[in-house]
């Protein structure tokens, strides 16, 4: 496997609007060849060319497929959110732009044998989920929760989730993702894992719900901020190593 600091270029090779604000782009290149396989759910780094800095930009992105035989990588970003280097690409991206891919990083999660998980994520975070749960035992007591924007953000995922996975729609909201997750999460086991993976102001607000109200373990909850309102990407990174949410 290639060195994490050695991006690999590649070019788009196939682009996909799943949703209004979600966007599916496929790439591919011969350096994908000995990519690893397996790591649907973790992420890798997006390497963008800054003409204005004369350098380059990377931020990250969780991996949804990646297929060793055609040597595709396929990676959502959202849209139509708001704005920065690699939103404003990935908005503006054709079949060809030549893109860097660093990486895969390490899971967030790595035991899959245990009984009880709880996901709480959102459009950012939606292929750490849809990479995770399939990893998961049949018979272990799974719950989802994902924040999306509008109904039409709802897409289709690698499991089937009509029964464990619930979809947070904020323009039809009646409540909060807080009270939805401590009113249908409150039974499950003390020593759940959990992962969230979303706004780090969301994160901020859920980890005493579930360490003080619901009696959660806090060394099994795993906590990544993939973003925060009002903060570019640059910032917020800077501020995560200052404080970790």
């Amino acid at each position: 496997m290639k060195s994490k600091k050695q991006a690999r270029q590649t070019q788009v090779s196939k682009i996909i609007d799943l949703s209004p604000h979600l966007r599916r782009i496929t790439v591919t290149g011969e350096s994908l060849k000995g990519f690893p396989v397996g790591q649907e759910g973790t992420y890798v780094k997006v390497v963008l060319q800054n003409d204005h800095e004369h350098g380059s930009v990377k931020r990250s992105y969780t991996i949804r497929a990646f297929n060793p035989e055609t040597l595709e990588l396929e990676l959502d970003f959202v849209v139509n959110r708001h704005n920065g280097p690699a939103t404003d690409w990935a908005k503006q991206a054709s079949v060809g732009d030549q893109v860097g891919i660093a990486g895969p990083g390490p899971m967030k999660l790595t035991n899959f044998d245990h009984h009880s998980y709880l996901l709480i994520g959102d459009l950012t975070s939606i292929n750490a989920i849809n990479g995770y749960v399939p990893r998961f035992r049949q018979q272990a007591d799974v719950r989802a929760f994902i924040v999306v924007p509008t109904r039409a953000d709802i897409i289709d995922l690698d499991y089937d989730a009509t029964e464990n996975t619930y979809w947070f729609i904020e323009d039809e909201a009646q409540t909060t993702i807080e009270a939805l997750v401590a009113d249908t999460a409150q039974d499950m086991s003390k020593d759940t894992h959990t992962l969230l993976a979303l706004e780090a102001r969301t994160i901020r607000s859920l980890r005493p719900i579930l360490q003080e109200e619901m009696g959660f373990d806090r060394l099994n909850i795993f906590a990544v901020g993939y973003w925060k309102k009002g903060v570019n990407a640059d910032r917020f990174s800077l501020q995560k190593k200052l404080m970790p949410v």
